[in-house]
């Protein structure tokens, strides 16, 4: 595969929208008829119980009429029907992986994947991961989580069938991993990483105390967590689509993979439809694999890009605004952690190298815990004067923002909780 070449899929990256409606079309079609076809029995009644019949769904445009489905009704089919549930559209027999989802959202789900499920994926993940500009020959170090998560496993089999020599370094658990990982990476110097969260500063901070310097010795040059990040990918969850989209170089919003996906952003009050730059919770259709959804309502916060891109790309852009239930809010204004975030990346007292920072769940005040150096002599009531001033400005909420040192945040292995209760 040339690499030079801007897509790796250019003809389907670059389909005009007719015919990549046309095409999601057909394959809407297709999972339709298997609901019935198989069966699936968990969808049957879905769409049974709605007054649906095959014949009442002829297109995309009735794809609305179909209930959405949340996490917790997989859990109750999986408790009802154990132990994979009934909405599976293949049989255990003719799968060959099996996951569980991650459980931040209560109980784990566990995956299946057939052979085309997995080829899916990874076509989806070759794709998005294009976008990166990484290429066959080029190193790639990544820092998720294997064993029954299988997100690990998902991530690097998807840039192993790019050419590219995968670095499986896993979470920072434990000093003496986190050393031995540094040390690797020392010895390597990875072209690319792809770390989340404040994992990246976990590792940087570990570098520097032997001795290192994060960026010239290891080629570590991403040691924060700027909120933008977040806005290069967006994905549905292992048990959808796990690499939905990904950002070109315009860096405006994810570009989707709309030939295997149909997504939807919708308000959670009314369910109806956004528009372009609106919130809404993301709900995708899988088209393709075996093991599909329909309507799956992954209860994460996005928002449309619908502005033709000048990349050449055809597929809609999303932005990922995180999660449901980190919503907070405050006289009437839904908060997440990025609006928080976006306001601290101004402030270098406590951006640098990364923004460390809880928000407590109260309706009072948008109440914030902010980590700064006390090293730097800063006038911290002035800071967080400033602070609370900005935050009004931006955000139209008051806050009460607590100062505390660098440290004072708890550090996740994996998923940053920037959320907790009173």
């Amino acid at each position: 595969m040339n690499p030079d070449r801007r897509y790796y899929d250019p003809e389907v990256q670059t389909m005009p929208r007719e015919g990549l409606r046309q095409l999601q079309a057909e394959r809407l079609a297709w999972q339709l008829d298997r609901v019935w076809s198989v069966p699936v029995p968990f969808f049957r009644r879905k769409l049974e119980a709605a007054g649906l019949r095959r014949a009442d769904l002829r297109g995309l445009d009735d794809l609305t009429l179909v209930p959405t489905t949340l996490k917790d009704e997989l859990r109750r089919s999986e408790e009802e029907h154990p132990p994979f549930g009934d909405y599976r559209g293949a049989p255990i027999e003719a799968c060959v992986r099996l996951g569980a989802s991650t459980g931040t959202s209560g109980r784990p789900t566990l995956i299946l994947w057939t052979p085309k499920d997995l080829a899916v994926d990874h076509a989806a993940s070759a794709r998005g991961r294009w976008r990166w500009g990484l290429r066959p020959g080029m190193s790639l170090a990544n820092a998720h989580p294997f064993g029954m998560n299988a997100g690990g496993w998902h991530f690097s089999h998807g840039v192993e069938m790019l050419g590219v020599l995968n670095v499986p370094s896993g979470p920072p658990v434990g000093d003496a991993h986190v050393r031995d990982v540094v040390e690797v990476w020392r010895r390597l110097r990875p072209d690319m990483y792809r770390l989340f969260g404040n994992v990246a500063r976990t590792y940087a901070d570990a570098a520097r105390a032997l001795g290192l310097d994060p960026e010239r010795d290891l080629n570590l040059r991403i040691a924060g967590d700027h909120p933008s990040e977040q806005y290069l990918m967006v994905s549905s969850g292992l048990e959808a689509l796990p690499l939905l989209g990904s950002a070109c170089d315009e860096r405006d919003g994810a570009h989707l993979a709309e030939d295997l996906a149909v997504v939807e952003v919708i308000d959670h009050r009314t369910r109806r439809a956004c528009g372009d730059g609106e919130r809404g919770n993301l709900v995708v259709t899988v088209l393709e694999k075996d093991n599909f959804l329909l309507r799956y309502d992954l209860e994460d916060v996005v928002r449309w890009n619908t502005k033709p891109c000048p990349c050449g790309e055809t597929h809609r852009r999303l932005f990922y605004e995180g999660r449901v239930r980190d919503v907070v809010t405050v006289g009437g204004r839904e908060i997440l952690p990025i609006d928080v975030a976006f306001v601290l990346y101004e402030f270098p007292e406590v951006s640098r190298p990364s923004a460390e920072y809880q928000i407590v769940r109260a309706s009072d005040a948008l109440r914030l815990r902010v980590e700064y150096d006390p090293a730097g002599a800063v006038d911290t009531a002035a800071l967080a004067g400033r602070l609370r001033e900005r935050i009004r400005d931006r955000l139209g909420v008051p806050s009460d923002v607590e100062l505390v040192a660098r440290g004072a945040v708890p550090r996740f292995a994996y998923k940053a909780a920037r959320v907790v209760d009173c």
